[in-house]
């Protein structure tokens, strides 16, 4: 007899065609706390996406329930603690987006630097010399890089500063680390804060880390100081920053996670020049998203044997 799975939020078509043949397979379309208890209710297990909440309500209804995969990193939206209780295992893909996530921490790095965006705008609008006259931004390789959580992907961010630009890394990480193969020192956090000239944020979510960059700890940095965060949004007080940013105590922010997530489209935060907005796909390449949706594969492994 087949297992009966239930999937909300979809893999990749062969990830989906494995299911279809391996398992009764069954769709979710609302991902609503009622409408995901009631899909999952006889199912043996469950696949989501890392934006989908998986609560107590939903794991204590689900008599068959044997196993949760996560088409991702984080597990911070499954109640670990009643899942454990339950006897149901949570299966995640720690290491499928990293390198997508640490080179769009680059980029977002860069654009915040180099203005690339607005001088393709000046330069379509008939600017080119008025553009041209003034320096634009600054290199990395004259900056200290400082970086909250030296995992998996912020290790690789640190090589990237600190081999490939020549970068000052600093970190920070509740972890001891040696015998690094870059060059980075670890610091305590409030060095972190008022050292670094860009500081990007590689920390899970969970409740020492839940609101960690609030209004006393954003008022350490510099004011010249840049912001990334491919993390979690809820590791930044939103209000706290867009206060910030606002009044020039931060030079910038990119930010591809945010507290609430969408961001509402009048939020003060898209009319900042100096802010930087992406939707949450810092870990959708291509490639990332096939090995996120390898979770297939585990999933049946696990209900196999």
């Amino acid at each position: 007899m087949k297992p009966r799975i239930a999937l909300v939020g979809g893999l990749d078509a062969s990830a989906e065609s494995l299911l279809d043949c391996r398992a009764d397979l069954v769709r979710v379309q609302d991902w609503s706390e009622a409408s995901l208890a009631a899909a999952v209710e006889d199912c043996d297990a469950l696949i989501v996406r890392t934006f989908v909440p998986v609560t107590r309500r939903v794991l204590e209804g689900a008599k068959r329930l044997r196993v949760v995969g996560v088409a991702g990193v984080g597990t911070d939206r499954i109640d670990t603690r009643v899942a454990a209780d339950r006897g149901v295992a949570v299966l995640n893909m720690a290491d499928a987006a990293s390198d997508a996530v640490a080179e769009f921490t680059i980029a977002l790095m860069l654009g915040l630097l180099r203005p690339v965006s607005r001088l393709m705008g000046e330069y379509q609008a008939g600017r080119f010399e008025r553009a041209r006259k003034t320096p634009h931004g600054v290199e990395l390789r004259e900056l200290t890089v400082g970086i909250l959580g030296l995992g998996r992907i912020g290790s690789r961010v640190a090589r990237i500063c600190s081999a490939g630009f020549g970068a000052r890394v600093l970190f920070h990480d509740i972890v001891d680390k040696s015998e690094l193969p870059f060059t980075a020192r670890t610091c305590g956090l409030q060095e972190l804060l008022t050292s670094s000239d860009m500081l990007t944020l590689h920390v899970p979510l969970d409740e020492s880390t839940r609101g960690l960059l609030n209004a006393p700890r954003l008022a350490q940095m510099k004011s010249s100081a840049r912001l990334i965060n491919t993390a979690r949004g809820e590791v930044v007080s939103t209000a706290a920053l867009t206060e910030a940013l606002s009044a020039g105590r931060l030079a910038g922010a990119a930010l591809d996670v945010i507290d609430p997530e969408p961001l509402p489209a009048e939020h003060p935060l898209f009319a900042l020049p100096n802010c930087i907005l992406t939707p949450h796909v810092a870990a959708r390449s291509v490639g990332g998203l096939q090995r996120m949706s390898e979770i297939a594969g585990r999933v049946l492994k696990f209900l196999g044997g």
